[in-house]
């Protein structure tokens, strides 16, 4: 079995399950290291297969996927993978920008952007909202003195942060609009999406925000601000209107199959006219 110790730190490895280091031994193993992150991609599909996973049935077997091994490969790659760490500079130098007291990186994962930031803003309190987080994205945390795991948002909020998250739950809007409403007034969210098949585990059926996503957040009341990188502000005004969005949403959802084959510069333009 390749030897972990290479690649991580005794006392790290000391927090991954014995099946756990097992299964990344083989990894390593089978790419001489960590993978491409196009490998990286093929080898998230692959317990999504065994698994026999539905996109349109949310149940016991998406909630094993997200427990799977693989989630704490991609946690441990994203922070040697030189492109997604340039990506979480620019997040985090956004972040600081804002001076923020309180920050939120809502379904944060492994914890690496919420690190950045906490170290970036000494007087910040950030927390990185998971519900199940591995044991050594808990310790990592532990580390930075102003960073911690919480199962969800509690209280209010000057900045939220959802980066590649919205991609992956059949209730993209919804969930939109409940986080939001963790924003205190002028409050700012950072989102980044991927409503594309980068992987199987984005769900079709959000595809469709691809073109919409913009306009149905500014239907609900969140003011488009700028762009970071890949990613969008919102400002939140005092009040948010889900059902206005729900409105943009159906019509997304129709004009969807009509416009999937045309070129993306066209389609979004033709979504902001008839949706």
């Amino acid at each position: 079995m390749t030897d972990l110790t290479h690649w991580l730190p005794a006392d790290d490895l000391a927090l991954i399950t014995p099946d756990e280091q097992r299964w990344l031994a083989g990894i390593f193993e089978r790419f001489g290291g960590y993978p491409s992150l196009e490998e990286l991609w093929a080898v998230m599909d692959e317990p999504w297969r065994e698994l026999n996973c539905d996109p349109e049935v949310m149940d016991a077997r998406i909630g094993t996927f997200y427990a799977h091994p693989v989630w704490l490969l991609n946690g441990l790659f994203i922070e040697q993978h030189a492109q997604s760490l340039d990506n979480r500079r620019g997040f985090t130098d956004w972040v600081a920008a804002q001076s923020p007291r309180r920050v939120a990186d809502y379904g944060g994962g492994f914890g690496g952007l919420a690190r950045m930031i906490g170290a970036a803003c000494p007087t910040a309190e950030v927390e990185v909202i998971e519900p199940h987080p591995h044991p050594l994205a808990i310790e990592r945390a532990r580390r930075s003195l102003n960073v911690r795991y919480r199962p969800a948002l509690d209280g209010e909020y000057d900045i939220l942060i959802a980066t590649d998250v919205f991609e992956h739950v059949p209730d993209p809007l919804g969930l939109a609009a409940e986080t939001a409403a963790a924003l205190k007034p002028g409050g700012r969210y950072l989102i980044a999406n991927c409503f594309y098949p980068a992987v199987l585990c984005h769900l079709p059926s959000t595809f469709h925000f691809r073109y919409s996503w913009d306009q149905a957040m500014e239907a609900m009341g969140l003011n488009f601000s700028g762009s970071v990188l890949y990613g969008q502000v919102f400002d939140k005004p005092s009040e948010l209107h889900l059902d206005a969005a729900r409105i943009v949403e159906r019509k997304s959802v129709k004009l969807w199959l009509f416009l999937k084959p045309i070129p993306s510069s066209v389609a979004k333009r033709l979504m902001r006219m008839f949706a």
